[in-house]
This record gives C-alpha cells, structure tokens and sequence, in this order.
C-alpha cells in the first residue's frame, strides 16, 4: 500500500471519527437536555409530594383534633345517661310510692264507705 493510500484511508478515518464524535456529541446534548427536562420534572413532582405531605399532616392534625372532641363528647353523652338513669330509677321510685299512698288512700276510702 502506497503512502498516498494510506493518507486517504488515514483521511477517511479522521472524517469517520469526526463523523462519530459528532453524532456522539449530539446523543449526549440529546440525553442532557432529557436529563435537565427529568430534573425540572422531578423537582416539580417532589414539590407536588411536600404540598400532599404538608396537607397530609393537616388532615392528621385534624383528625388527631376531631378524635379527641369526640372522645370528650362521648365522655359527656356517658355522664348524662348515667345522671338520667338515676332519675328514671327516683321518679320510678316516687311513682310507686305515690301509687302505694293512692292505693291505702282509696283503701280507706272504701273502708269508711
């Protein structure tokens, strides 16, 4: 092989290269651009995750808060059955005895009649 074909196929060769550094170079603008249009993404949807997790919280506070008022309710509601039992049991209690006092008084009644 001759010097001069050895220069065009060394010539070829260096415009092969360069030919492949160029497309490498344009794949790795390609990818970088993705990348850079990922981050913004991500960075957009780890925005998104802190608002859910601040309004995750918020609910939790509220449902933390909500729980406790109904805790304390139910303690009320509770006490005010127990209060109206022993106040059916007295009224249930003075019924009978009135009914009793009625009873001995009509008994008499009809003694004396």
């Amino acid at each position: 092989m001759s010097i001069e074909e050895r220069l065009d196929r060394l010539e070829q060769l260096v415009v092969q290269l360069i030919h492949m550094v160029g497309e490498n170079n344009k794949i790795v603008k390609d990818l970088s651009q993705r990348m850079d249009r990922l981050e913004q993404r991500m960075d957009k949807l780890e925005q998104r995750m802190d608002k859910l997790e601040q309004h995750m919280d918020k609910l939790e506070q509220r449902f933390d808060e909500e729980s406790a008022l109904n805790q304390r309710r139910h303690q009320e509601v509770i006490k005010e059955v127990r209060n109206l039992n022993f106040e059916v049991d007295y009224l249930r209690n003075q019924t009978s005895k009135h009914d009793m006092e009625i009873h001995k008084i009509k008994q008499l009644q009809a003694a004396s009649n």
